[in-house]
């Protein structure tokens, strides 16, 4: 039998099989596996010339059976001791390639063949017909490499690959991300982490009611989620990235809660109706945008309380598209002529209605943008995606080798950071109030129905209008 790999001033023989062996440098499998360099860890013994002829010190061998009680086991590598002359000092089994048992695949000894070779520093290739046979091919590779605590030695050939297959391999991603966060976190690939990450996150209500595969579940009766098959680890990392999503989101869904078009505020200067322009007929000017407001209002509370945002299947991408694109995407004219059957208004009046409804829209358009952000590298414009793809990774993230990075304010900011401005602005706008009617010559009295000219002078907003509960559970479906 020849050798795979022979290197003349090699000392170390690996047998793989009864059709594979390979002549190495010790030093070099020391280096390339964490494995080897255990099992070599005692030096080889001193040679003779004959010893120095056969240039064998080191005999490591594939075997699966269990030396105490002769009984099969998943195959592994052991040292057979060498004598001074080469030879090994006690017979020895090899494994024969073609042995159909189901104990093990039946790639893999190609699989420990392509490992080696990097070993050796030669090139390996992979089956990159399609994403659907890279990989497997792939976690073939990546399980020897685990064993043999070798997997730096093939992360990047495999990642290059993956890589190479440009969108296809992001819509694979995208399409099951809790395979390829595993794949991703095992030969430590930033790329693909992020990408099933930001996937992950977005479809997590989904994936939360797809039971797990049948293997997963014999081995682990309790599981009831696909997403049981994570690792503690990850699981925990996408329940905290998950939370921090559903906060913005209520945030937004907040927000366009209490959204107001911009010129129906009003100002008071001295707290009196009869000199300031908030009587009666200042407010009856603004009389349709109220009645847009009122619509507007009337339609999103409707979508809250169907369910139709963060809660349900897809974590609220579908009612978040629609507010980010405005227009006639939602609230359609045909939506807005059934109010009009119950509060019939002239031509006229409907398209100053309809008109105003528009304005609402373009600001919470606004509102809406930071949930519309791509954040992975799948075009979603060729490939749109039902989910949310917002969700930012930072360096904190990488499991296996996190990175403490500068605290930098985030665009769209945490829920205790949005009430916190929120209070900010509040305190700001009720100071700036009490010194206008100071020196107007008014005092400010604490809220209440007094008469007379002590009067509470309060923003439009009332605080307790945006007071809110963040402690709500998201559940979903598998889609």
């Amino acid at each position: 039998m020849s050798f795979k790999i022979e290197i003349p001033t090699g000392d170390a023989v690996i047998f793989v099989s009864t059709e594979r062996r390979y002549k190495m440098h010790s030093t070099q499998l020391i280096q390339a596996s964490g494995c080897f360099a255990d099992l070599l860890s005692t030096a080889g013994p001193a040679l003779s010339r004959e010893g120095v002829r056969a240039g064998l010190r080191y005999l490591l061998v594939l075997q699966d059976f269990d030396e105490a009680t002769n009984r099969p086991i998943q195959p592994v590598f052991r040292r057979i001791p060498v004598d001074n002359n080469g030879r090994a000092q006690k017979k020895f089994s090899l494994m024969h390639e073609s042995d159909k048992s189901t104990r093990f695949r039946s790639s893999l000894f190609s699989d420990y063949d392509r490992l080696i070779r990097t070993f050796a520093n030669q090139s390996v290739s992979l089956d990159d017909k399609s994403i659907d046979t890279l990989l497997p091919d792939s976690l073939g590779l990546i399980e020897v490499a685990e064993k043999l605590d070798a997997v730096s030695m093939i992360a990047k050939i495999i990642e290059n690959h993956l890589l190479a297959k440009g969108q296809d391999i992001f819509k694979a991603i995208s399409a099951s991300p809790v395979i390829w966060i595993d794949v991703a976190f095992r030969i430590q690939s930033k790329v693909l982490f992020i990408e099933a990450l930001i996937h992950l996150t977005g479809k997590y209500n989904a994936l939360s009611a797809t039971p797990p595969d049948e293997t997963f579940v014999k081995k682990y009766p309790r599981a009831r989620s696909i997403l049981d098959q994570l690792t503690p680890d990850l699981r925990d990392l996408l329940e905290r990235k998950h939370t921090v999503l559903t906060q913005i989101c209520q945030t937004v869904e907040r927000s366009v809660s209490t959204h107001y078009p911009p010129g129906i505020q009003k100002s008071s200067v001295t707290g009196q109706a009869k000199t300031d322009p908030i009587g009666r007929i200042d407010y009856a000017k603004d009389v349709f945008t109220w009645v847009g407001v009122s619509l507007y209002r009337h339609w999103w509370g409707q979508m809250i309380a169907g369910d139709s945002t963060h809660n349900n299947k897809f974590g609220g991408h579908d009612i978040y598209t629609r507010l980010f694109n405005g227009g006639q995407s939602y609230l359609t004219r045909e939506v807005q002529s059934g109010f009009h059957q119950h509060f019939p208004m002239s031509t006229k009046g409907q398209k100053i209605l309809q008109n105003n409804v528009d304005i609402i829209k373009a600001g919470v358009t606004k509102i809406v943008t930071p949930l519309m952000k791509n954040e992975s590298q799948l075009d979603i414009t060729k490939f749109p995606v039902k989910w949310l793809t917002c969700t930012v990774v930072n360096g904190a993230d990488y499991l296996w080798d996190p990175v403490v990075e500068p605290e930098v304010e985030s665009e769209q900011g945490s829920e205790q950071e949005a009430e916190e401005d929120f209070q900010a602005q509040l305190v700001s706008v009720k100071s700036r109030r009490k010194r206008r009617a100071d020196e107007a010559g008014f005092s400010v009295a604490p809220v209440g129905r007094g008469k007379g000219k002590e009067r509470a002078i309060e923003p439009f907003i009332e605080e307790e209008d945006l007071d809110y509960n963040g402690d709500e559970d998201a559940e979903g479906e598998e889609g």
